[in-house]
């Protein structure tokens, strides 16, 4: 019996502690590979390997890049690109998560909505730019309705996967109980479907950063994308290079959000992620 008890302890998830989170073999390994990039950067420009010779090395990046977070224009332009992300993001987040749950639940409204959407999902979100330009009624609009449109539909395809993965026995169950169609939508659909949802909106957030890129490169006046441009243009080679940091920066930011509030508020993802460690482990 007391063996038993030993086992069952072991099965007792017990919270990672700061030291051990950074101490942890992926945060090693990846400080390591991030050095390495470093590294390999220095020398490939220190002994002018192929074109290398026209790129800035680390330490002058370094030193322009500290006057520049010094300066407004660096904070203007990270705020401008950032809530240019966010408001895409999260409009694109409202309108597909329940449309994605909605087409992966009821097939009728699958039939009617799902073959216009494919339709539209191979068109680059660049091409809409012109559109968007037209229907919207101002600047800042445009330039967040390619974030808008680089994240909906990953999230949208998401959504509708994490629906149609759920087991059909809970829906079987659950109209065996007596349970009504909005009771199965909350109680079924939407927890079930949660965990894709989140892997879509990481991947939507991290695309959104890169959306917002270019539509700040087209038709910006400020944020990194149009700093990038601008600097290419003026031949500020290690602007461009901190301007493509500090995008990095914000967008990883952005997913170790997104990885907290899914710990948070999606307790049961927790399993999913952990066995599939361990199956990489193995």
């Amino acid at each position: 019996m007391s063996n038993a008890n030993e086992e069952a302890l072991d099965f007792v998830w017990q919270p990672p502690t700061i030291k051990s989170k950074i101490f942890s073999q992926t945060t090693i390994l990846g400080a390591i590979s991030i050095l390495l990039v470093f590294v390999s950067w220095g020398l490939l420009v220190h002994f002018e390997v192929y074109r290398f010779v026209l790129f800035p090395s680390p330490a002058e990046v370094l030193e322009e890049g500290i006057a520049w977070v010094s300066t407004h224009v660096f904070w203007m332009d990270a705020g401008a690109t950032t809530l240019r992300v966010l408001g895409g993001v999260l409009a694109a987040y409202i309108i597909a998560i329940p449309l994605g749950l909605m087409i992966g639940w009821k097939k009728i409204f699958s039939d009617l909505t799902f073959p216009t959407l494919e339709l539209l999902r191979p068109i680059p979100a660049p091409a809409y730019l012109p559109l968007a330009i037209l229907l919207l009624p101002w600047q800042e609009a445009s330039v967040a309705f390619i974030p808008f449109i680089d994240a909906f539909f990953p999230v949208l395809l998401n959504t509708i996967v994490g629906v149609k993965m759920i087991d059909r026995d809970y829906f079987r169950a659950a109209r065996c109980l007596g349970s009504s169609p909005k009771q199965i939508f909350w109680h079924v659909v939407l927890p079930g479907a949660l965990p894709s949802i989140s892997s879509g909106c990481a991947i939507g957030m991290g695309i959104g950063w890169m959306g917002a890129v270019v539509g700040e490169m087209i038709t910006g006046k400020w944020g990194l994308g149009y700093r990038i441009w601008e600097a290419y243009i003026l031949i500020q080679y290690p602007l461009i290079v901190n301007g493509m940091i500090a995008i990095g920066i914000l967008g990883f930011g952005s997913s170790v959000l997104i990885r907290y509030l899914t710990v948070r508020l999606i307790p049961w993802r927790r399993a999913i992620t952990d066995s599939l460690e361990e199956s990489i482990t193995k």
